[in-house]
């Protein structure tokens, strides 16, 4: 009988030994949610088509949220030609931002009906700071916005603190991080 309440006891401790581990070590692989929404940032990107100063053929803007190193994606596509634009934020030590932006452009070859694809790559840093606005040009800038045979993009974009019940979320992790708390 002792032996029985002695290898239950046993089990017993062994089981509630492996639940806890279980539990601490789930709780390790767990993102931190209050350090992701201090850390949060909110995107806005206003992104114009257009082929002369006076000719918008499309335009959209979004705004969409990310953490530091966290790509923002945004996509046009065509019959004849695709854009993805990646944007990711990293904070700088002395304050405000670094932005990399990446811009791939795939574009058919004109009077080729095989199918062939032109793929076209930049990658450009951009030191900014909250809320500055900033333009980016995907696909480089005209110097001519009068000829109609070019089709030219704008992107417009701005990087601020995502906020939460009038509280800057972000700059207030940005003051922890610079006083070494975390």
């Amino acid at each position: 009988m002792i032996k029985r309440q002695l290898l239950i006891g046993l089990t017993l401790l062994v089981l509630s030994g492996a639940t806890g581990f279980a539990q601490e070590s789930n709780q390790q692989n767990q993102p931190n949610m209050e350090k992701l929404y201090r850390e949060a940032l909110a995107v806005r990107i206003q992104a114009r088509l257009f082929h002369d100063k006076q000719n918008v053929m499309w335009q959209s803007e979004v705004e969409k949220l990310t953490i530091p190193g966290r790509p923002v994606t945004i996509n046009m596509k065509n019959e004849q030609a695709r854009l993805s634009v990646h944007f990711t934020p990293y904070r700088r030590d002395t304050g405000g931002l670094i932005l990399v932006a990446h811009s791939e452009i795939w574009l058919v070859e004109e009077g080729d009906d095989s199918g062939n694809l032109r793929y076209l790559t930049s990658m450009k840093s951009i030191p900014l700071d909250y809320g500055e606005i900033i333009n980016f040009y995907p696909l480089g800038k005209l110097e001519n916005l009068e000829n109609k045979d070019q089709t030219h993009i704008e992107m417009s974009l701005s990087i601020t603190p995502y906020v939460i019940d009038n509280e800057s979320i972000a700059s207030k992790a940005a003051e922890d991080a610079e006083n070494g708390e975390d």
